[in-house]
């Protein structure tokens, strides 16, 4: 709470002499500050229950969010105006601002009304988890650890060796091992030896101001637009991936990696954090075509495609032209299912009719 009277207080305090560059940036920290503090109280109910089972509403807690989510929201408007009136809003400025407002809305909720969330499975945590611990500068790629890792755990020593040459005790102990067994050093063993033989390289992973360029925004219209303003158009002959992080923004971009990395995956867009879903799509003048769950890195189920749809569905999206590929893991094996999204969306576990006539 002191961060966010700071904000203010600096906000009040200067506004009135600031010219438009510090009207900005006094702007954003009071907007930063109250977006960090309903941050802090993401999991805190806006009622308690009793041992006796009494339900009763957190009366000052309540008013205190309320009042930061209403300063937030001026905050933005007043931020958007001042953008607008001086012909200064970039596509930078207005994917950040989207991203914000879109922040807000899903922090300013109750934590039992927000969707759940998925992480990545454990056999790509190894990832996120060398990020990490490369001070966020390198991302090993987990799609190319195990690529090496598939080749060395179904095949016998003497084949190793006629094909990578003599590798050490490390390498061989990460082979023997299930690819959701495997551990950062791990990673870190399989993925040099992958590049030394030209299968594996860096995964680029997103810092926050690099993903307003490829944010999917939802207009009144029912399309959904890039930060340019312009409708979006997916490449038909290119696999365009998306991701929706935990606030209901939704990302896309076709899969060629960035900045001479070697991949480019759903773990890309949100840096290795949970997601809502994740998985391919299309859209075609601005309006959604098709959708799946089809990601190796999260594997999101039903309830995860479901609520992302949901969300798209609330923020008025058109998906009346929408298909659903649905795809489940049954004994290791992927099954596909295809809806449409409206048939989807009402009828979630119905497999008897999807709404499609073929």
């Amino acid at each position: 709470m002191r961060l966010v009277d700071d904000a203010l207080e600096a906000y009040w305090a200067g506004i009135h002499a600031a010219n438009i560059a510090q009207q900005i940036q006094l702007l954003n920290a009071v907007i930063s500050a109250c977006l960090s503090w309903l941050k802090t109280k993401v999991n805190k109910a806006d009622t308690s229950t009793s041992i006796f089972g009494n339900t009763t509403i957190n009366t000052l807690f309540v008013t205190r969010k309320t009042a930061i989510k209403n300063l937030c929201d001026e905050a933005l408007t007043d931020l958007f105006n001042i953008l607008l009136a001086n012909f200064i809003l970039t596509p930078d400025q207005w994917g950040k601002y989207n991203f914000d407002k879109k922040k807000l809305e899903t922090l300013g909720q109750s934590k039992f009304v927000r969707p759940q969330v998925k992480p990545m499975g454990p056999d790509y945590q190894p990832e996120r988890g060398t990020y990490l611990a490369s001070n966020k500068t390198q991302a090993i790629s987990g799609s190319g650890v195990h690529q090496v890792h598939q080749f060395g755990h179904q095949q016998t020593k003497a084949t190793i060796q006629g094909r990578f040459g003599n590798v050490q005790a490390p390498v061989h102990k990460a082979f023997k091992k299930n690819a959701d067994q495997l551990t950062n050093e791990d990673f870190a063993v399989l993925d040099a030896l992958g590049r030394a033989n030209m299968m594996t390289g860096d995964v680029n992973y997103l810092k926050k101001n690099e993903r307003y360029q490829f944010m999917a925004i939802p207009e009144p219209n029912g399309q959904l637009w890039d930060y340019n303003n312009n409708a979006i158009n997916t490449d038909p002959n290119m696999v365009t991936a998306y991701a929706m992080d935990k606030y209901g923004n939704l990302f896309v971009k076709d899969a060629g990696p960035l900045n001479g990395a070697y991949f480019f995956n759903h773990s890309s867009f949100n840096a290795g954090n949970d997601v809502i879903s994740a998985g391919t799509l299309t859209i075609n003048n601005g309006l959604l075509q098709m959708i799946d769950n089809n990601s190796g890195h999260y594997k999101p189920t039903r309830d995860n495609l479901h609520n992302c749809l949901e969300i798209l569905d609330q923020e008025g999206v058109d998906l009346t032209q929408a298909i659903v590929n649905l795809y489940l893991f049954q004994n290791n094996r992927k099954e596909e299912h295809k809806y449409t999204a409206n048939h989807f969306l009402a009828n979630q576990y119905n497999a008897a009719n999807r709404g499609v006539t073929w």
